[in-house]
């Protein structure tokens, strides 16, 4: 597959993976490809703790679970998600950005067929805490902690805080590297057949990701930066959408196509 080829059949895997391990070759070129991201003055400041062994994954299960209650409970964090969230694959077209809200939960039957119903409650969505409480959370928390621990493998990304490049700007510099690093991965892994997906929720908190550095150990100047389930799948991944190039492509004065 080329390099482009990839660009554009990435996708994020939601879904269930193949029930076998990551081939040690293949987990070699992943590596590889993480080894190979551009750094400021070549600080590489990264580290990639791979975790296999059940019981970790059954921890980190255990805090994506209920970090998902939690956020069932938040209004800000309901609210935020609701501005993202288009409820038809026409709506979805339209704006040209966001997900599908039926690729991210499973509505009940009665809404399946006209998911636009929920329209008013989307509106709304920061005065629904109320059904956390009630515990509207726990079945799709459960359903994604489930995904966490069968994952064939999960890949913690952190940052060496003391691997600063010179500079005011450093900081920047080592977050925009992390980011060159995960992308390398998506990338190599969409050419090898292998899925990612992010598992956001354990590290929304400093409270979690604190937990998450007791668990592993890791040394205090590594910050937490992302978690990465991975596994083989079976065919293309699914829909996507973008914005055309003429909304955010400007030639030389902002506002200028």
């Amino acid at each position: 597959m080329n390099v482009f080829d990839a660009i554009t059949q990435r996708r994020s895997h939601r879904g269930d993976f193949q029930q076998r391990a990551l081939d040690a070759a293949d987990l070699g070129k992943l590596i590889n490809a993480a080894r190979w991201a551009p750094s400021p003055f070549n600080v590489q400041p990264w580290d990639l703790l791979i975790i296999r062994e059940p019981e970790a994954k059954a921890r980190l299960a255990e805090l994506t679970e209920t970090a998902i209650v939690a956020q069932f409970k938040d209004a800000k964090f309901l609210d935020d998600n609701s501005r993202w969230m288009r409820l038809t694959e026409a709506e979805w077209q339209e704006h040209g950005d966001g997900v599908l809200l039926t690729e991210h939960v499973t509505l009940p039957k009665f809404l399946q067929s006209s998911p636009e119903k929920l329209k008013p409650l989307l509106d709304n969505a920061k005065s629904l805490t109320f059904l956390g409480y009630l515990g509207a959370g726990k079945k799709p928390a459960k359903e994604i902690a489930q995904q966490v621990r069968d994952a064939p493998l999960l890949l913690l990304v952190t940052m060496n805080c003391q691997k600063r490049p010179p500079g005011e700007g450093a900081t920047r510099w080592m977050w925009l590297s992390i980011g060159m690093l995960i992308q390398n991965l998506l990338l190599a892994a969409t050419a090898l057949g292998i899925g990612v997906q992010f598992v956001s929720a354990p590290l929304e908190s400093e409270e979690h990701r604190n937990k998450i550095r007791e668990l592993f150990n890791l040394p205090q100047q590594h910050e937490v930066m992302t978690l990465l389930r991975l596994g083989y799948v079976d065919g293309a991944g699914g829909n996507s959408i973008r914005l055309p190039a003429s909304d955010f492509v400007h030639f030389e004065r902002y506002g200028e196509g």
